[in-house]
């Protein structure tokens, strides 16, 4: 007969879970890029980023009033956006709250996210390029009333989403996928770039993290809100985005750039653009961390 798990073990087996996870979802599994690798496609990967997942803010909406119902914001709040990209998250809580640090690795997204914010004349968004992987905390500003990560490719493990939950005097807010994402031209480019698709095995939904939360003794809210996005860009941008993407798994050549590029050709939209589709749902997931079992 098996044993009954306790209570306490319950995080270790979701922070288990989600290490397998990551494991069998070969979008991580196989890439071959070193972190300071990473960063660098991610810099040159920030402007196209922008026109697509950055543009939806539909699921940064319904974040912030879930947020405010809590009682998250008073106009003393300080807020961190843990890998915030082009700035989603830490533009719009820059509307509600005294200071917003907007932490990423990559200085192509900040330096979007700080143009954007001069643009809409915010002087208290501050930018801090850091890895949060290997940030030292004592290099932080103290602790934050608000805590964010969403869509974040550097909280996808037990320690990583520990640290979020330490540095945070009051409530965090992670936001990840939930089930399937439909995305127009993933599963064609990856059969060119592997001959098949890529299996996905849910490594960054929503319901590890939760699980881990909840197993630490918190009580975490878990609400969901669609993620959209179409973006469309020249034939040579979306070579250059599409190359740098399936580049992070394997070298591309001059032969699959070739095929790459054919494919790129061949679904021109009637102004000879190429546009890219995604449809997806996010889990919004929020705990306050003063209020632990």
């Amino acid at each position: 007969m098996s044993k009954i798990m306790k209570f306490e073990q319950y995080a270790d087996f979701a922070a288990a879970e989600w290490k397998r996870a990551m494991s069998e979802s070969e979008h991580f599994s196989l890439e071959k890029c070193t972190d300071a690798e990473m960063t660098a496609v991610w810099d040159k990967m920030a402007p196209s980023y922008d026109l697509g997942v950055g543009s939806d803010f539909r699921r940064v909406g319904h974040a912030i009033e879930r947020l405010a119902k809590l009682g998250a914001f008073d106009p003393d709040t300080i807020a961190l956006d843990i890998g915030s990209g082009t700035g989603a998250y830490a533009l719009k809580l820059a509307d509600k709250c005294r200071t917003v640090y907007a932490l990423d690795s990559s200085a192509g997204m900040l330096e979007i996210l700080a143009e954007k914010a001069r643009r809409l004349g915010l002087n208290n968004v501050m930018t801090i390029q850091a890895d949060w992987k290997t940030v030292n905390l004592d290099e932080l500003p103290g602790r934050f009333d608000i805590v964010v990560s969403s869509l974040n490719t550097g909280i996808k493990d037990y320690e990583t989403l520990v640290k979020m939950n330490s540095v945070s005097r009051g409530f965090c807010c992670y936001v990840a996928p939930q089930g399937r994402t439909y995305h127009s031209s993933r599963p064609d480019l990856q059969k060119i770039v592997f001959g098949r698709e890529l299996r996905a095995a849910g490594g960054n939904d929503i319901i590890h993290p939760f699980n881990i939360i909840y197993g630490m003794g918190y009580r975490p809210e878990l609400t969901y809100a669609p993620c959209q996005w179409s973006k469309e860009e020249t034939p040579e941008e979306a070579l250059e985005a599409v190359c740098r993407e399936y580049g992070r798994y394997k070298t591309i050549d001059e032969a699959l750039r070739e095929r790459l590029r054919d494919y790129i050709m061949a679904n021109l939209n009637e102004r000879g653009l190429f546009t890219q589709f995604q449809k997806s749902t996010v889990g919004i997931m929020i705990w306050d961390t003063r209020l632990v079992q």
